[in-house]
């Protein structure tokens, strides 16, 4: 048994397993057992192919350099050079649109699902009736939103806020401070929302703090029984928009808040 002979075979199957995974994953078959069989491949194809230079080192000096004069032969300097200009390639990403070629072949992905997050705030602690959760969910679009949320009953007429905040944030006139999300603060005031301001027989602020800036969710409470509205009024920049969920006791435990624009809130709902 040559041990020559074993060498350069396990070189060659080794390299028909990483020609095969390696193909795979050009074509974005990226599944674990392929990437591993293709690192363990390329492991035992590095540890032979150093056996396999040590002992063809004399031809591959040969195939380097002229003997008798001892110059760099012309297909080494042309295979050192593509060596390095690929390699820098590589390196630098100029190469990327090469191995992200393969995308045509991929299977085409579901796309993933949008992780949401919300934060949760309270209001009417000391309210005893109906418990309500509001969740809403803003349009990528709407920045630095003004919410206001109240009852009314069956007949529309005022019965109490749920989320008025004491505060409004704006956009800072200096980019750098907008950039590491500094905001200009103000206190609220009743006229920015003028559906609410007409209608509210209260305004005082129930939520220390401005308008969450992201999606949020309202736990709260209310003295309405059985049906009545949910009214939800934002303004972002110039454009304000009103929502209403007709909420009754009897016919579920959840209610959409709807509006005949809804290019503000991409999703608000009421639960019981």
């Amino acid at each position: 048994m040559k041990k020559k002979n074993i060498i350069s075979l396990s070189v060659a199957f080794a390299f028909l397993a990483l020609s095969i995974t390696g193909i795979l994953l050009f074509i974005k078959q990226k599944a674990h057992a392929v990437e591993i069989t293709h690192t363990i491949f390329g492991l035992i194809f590095v540890g032979f192919a150093i056996f396999h230079i040590i002992n063809n080192w004399s031809s591959i000096t040969g195939y380097s350099k002229e003997r008798k004069s001892g110059k760099y032969q012309k297909e080494f300097v042309i295979a050192g050079l593509a060596f390095l200009v690929i390699l820098a390639g590589g390196v630098t990403e100029l190469l990327e649109p090469v191995a992200e070629a393969g995308k045509v072949f991929a299977p085409a992905r579901p796309p993933r699902p949008e992780q949401l997050t919300f934060t949760e705030i309270k209001t009417n602690k000391d309210i005893e009736g109906t418990p309500l959760s509001i969740m809403i969910q803003k349009a990528n679009e709407t920045q630095l939103p003004i919410v206001a949320i109240w009852v009314e009953d069956s007949a529309h007429n005022f019965v109490e806020n749920l989320f008025i905040p004491t505060k409004i944030a704006a956009m800072p006139a200096d980019e750098e401070e907008a950039r590491e999300g500094h905001f200009d603060m103000s206190d609220f005031k009743a006229e920015i929302l003028a559906t609410w301001t007409a209608k509210a027989k209260t305004k005082t602020p129930n939520f220390e703090q401005e308008t969450p800036h992201d999606n949020f969710v309202v736990k709260t409470n209310t003295i309405a029984k059985g049906q009545f509205f949910v009214i939800l009024e934002v303004k972002s920049k110039d454009k304000t928009e009103l929502y209403e969920a007709a909420v009754n006791q009897s016919k579920g435990e959840v209610f959409k808040l709807k509006s005949k624009n809804s290019s503000l809130i991409k999703s608000a709902l009421v639960e019981l």
